[in-house]
């Protein structure tokens, strides 16, 4: 018996630094390998669903990936042209606003009594000086504004490589997608007999709960984005796509991203020559927008919820943000969920399985 625990703890000790070994002899590629991943877990449910109709598993890979190619290229060559000369055109238009002394002024937003009264303020307390800190904040503005598209540049430059991303990344993904369900079988395979029931139930469950919600709020997404869009474009709001699109990129993140998406709009309405009166109608627009999103959208689409009770998700989304910027506020709450099922699963069917 005891001869064979020192067995076990030996073969334990080996199979724990053989991962570690392939961990660092593959470390340069891991992040290709995480992002093929994700893609393949995204796409997977329409090669599924593909294979219900008696379609080959390798054919409708091709054809979603020549559907994705056509995507890819309107993008290289409607979308983004677009929204680089969008941010160039507010890049230029707000460097001017700040120019322009008077730009930030409360007088500028019609509340010329809050200004008189700062004024006098003013002469009694000479230390402060509203209008220095009103030309500081505009210029971090129009800073912060210039350096979005570097920021973006600079991320994707750190995480990709076009090269690895045009040849290697699509290779995997359908290596993935094609040999799923044999892989399946592999890694179900290496788990013991005794954890066997309880590790395709608890697979079963993320699948059911996490799985949908990641390819939801995916989709809510780009719907979000379409509608935003479309409202803008009604509205006559200028740079309509690039605000459309942050509105969406932003609409994910709980309590917070409706308010984060829609403060570009109004900042553009306020010192574009589009009527002030618009910020009205666009408040309506996505007063309406949220409607449906949260009445139609996210109920049809995430179906019963998080099941996360909401002071539990404000200050997840709170805590994700200071520990990982924007990332942090959109991933939080979604790593959170994946979290609760694993332990709400390991914590209802431990005993159910008998494994403790």
């Amino acid at each position: 018996m005891e001869r064979t625990k020192i067995v076990r703890w030996v073969v334990g000790f080996l199979a724990l630094g053989i991962a570690v070994m392939g961990i660092l002899f593959y470390k340069s590629i891991l992040s290709y390998l995480l992002i093929s991943g994700i893609i393949a877990y995204l796409i997977s449910p329409l090669i599924n669903y593909a294979q219900k109709f008696h379609i080959p598993r390798a054919l409708s890979i091709l054809i979603v990936y020549l559907i994705i190619i056509g995507l890819i290229i309107i993008l290289i060559n409607v979308i983004i042209p677009q929204i680089k000369i969008q941010a160039e055109e507010a890049g230029k238009f707000f460097k001017q606003i700040v120019k322009d002394p008077e730009a930030f002024s409360l007088k500028s937003f019609g509340l010329e009594g809050l200004s008189n009264f700062i004024d006098r303020m003013q002469t009694r307390f000479t230390f402060i000086d509203v209008d220095e800190y009103t030309r500081v904040l505009g210029e971090r503005f129009v800073g912060a504004i210039n350096a979005i598209p570097q920021i973006i540049l600079n991320s994707l430059s750190g995480i990709f490589n076009f090269l690895a991303f045009l040849i290697v990344i699509p290779f995997v993904c359908f290596f993935l997608l094609k040999d799923e369900q044999q892989l399946m079988k592999t890694f179900f395979g290496w788990i013991p007999n005794r954890y066997f029931e309880f590790s395709i139930y608890l697979f079963e469950k993320i699948e059911d709960s996490f799985g949908r919600y990641l390819r939801s709020i995916l989709l809510e997404t780009i719907i979000v984005t379409i509608l935003s869009y479309i409202g803008l474009l009604i509205l006559g709001i200028p740079y309509a796509l690039t605000l459309s699109i942050i509105i969406g990129l932003t609409n994910p993140i709980k309590f917070f991203g409706p308010f984060i998406g829609f403060v570009p709009v109004i900042l553009v309405i306020l010192f574009s020559p589009v009527p002030d009166v618009m910020v009205i109608y666009a408040i309506l627009m996505s007063i309406i927008v949220q409607q449906i999103d949260s009445n139609i959208l996210f109920p049809s689409l995430v179906g019963k919820g998080l099941g996360m009770h909401p002071l539990w998700v404000l200050l997840t989304v709170i805590a994700g943000g200071y520990a990982f910027g924007i990332l942090g506020l959109i991933l939080a709450v979604p790593a959170v969920f994946l979290i609760k099922t694993v332990v709400q699963v390991c914590a209802t069917s431990l005993k159910q399985f008998e494994i403790i």
